[in-house]
């Protein structure tokens, strides 16, 4: 597959805003009844397997799920196939910011680009090139240090009084360490309960960070699924 979801997502919502206000029938933007070429393949500059057609029907039905297009129930013969574009459709096409992590990875204002690391996992997965598994692993462990990094750089992690330099780590900094003293500057006074979430949520990422450390040549579905975990961890941290 040479095209990841987040790629055909960028593609259909760009081919809907050149044309708004107007809608387009979802079969139109798809293309291949008769040969015919849909706008999302001229926008990728592209002609689409039967595969890669069907992969962005699915994608199409999701950025109608996430209210990024919607139909216009004008029309009588098929009302929920006429889409338009939405405002967060719109502004989806000029950030590139897709999801909720999207957006908060985005409202980090990493000098890294955080989007482009998330991406790059899928683009591994979706290419499979030889070593797939290890560069979709990398892009996700780069993505968790780099959050980590941007969100509980060295120097305040330091300065917290609460804050013990750990032997186990190479500068004295340890991945929970970052996610204890974010969550603790994040909801400020931090009670019993709070203190129980937080150590779970520290041994979210570290097992997900641990567990990227050893994928080799695991199949497609587990890759996906131990990425789709750390970003869950991630977003359960960042939220």
């Amino acid at each position: 597959m040479r095209y990841t979801k987040h790629d055909l997502a960028i593609a259909i919502l760009k081919a809907y805003d050149q044309i708004k206000p107007r809608a387009q029938n979802k079969s139109n933007a798809l293309g291949g009844r008769a040969g015919s070429t849909g706008d999302i393949e001229t926008v990728l500059q592209t002609t689409f397997t039967p595969e890669e057609r069907a992969l962005a029907g699915q994608v199409i039905n999701n950025l109608v799920d996430r209210g990024l297009l919607t139909p216009t129930w004008e029309d009588l013969v098929e009302p929920e196939n006429w889409l338009k574009i939405t405002n967060l459709g719109e502004q989806a096409v000029q950030s590139g910011a897709l999801d909720e992590l999207d957006n908060l990875l985005l409202g980090l204002h990493s000098t890294d680009d955080l989007l482009k690391m998330r991406n790059g996992a899928y683009e591994a997965m979706a290419a499979q090139n030889t070593d797939w598994q290890r560069h979709a692993a990398t892009s996700s462990r780069e993505l968790t240090t780099k959050v980590l990094h941007t969100i509980a750089p060295d120097a305040n992690v330091r300065a917290d009084p609460l804050f013990t330099p750990d032997t186990s780590a190479s500068n004295g900094i340890t991945r929970k360490q970052r996610v204890k003293y974010y969550l603790r500057q994040k909801s400020g006074s931090v009670s019993g309960s709070d203190a129980a979430v937080i150590e779970k949520a520290c041994d979210l990422v570290e097992a997900c960070y641990t567990k990227l450390n050893v994928v080799t040549h695991t199949d497609i579905r587990e890759v996906e699924s131990i990425i789709r975990l750390t970003e869950e961890a991630l977003y359960f941290v960042l939220m």
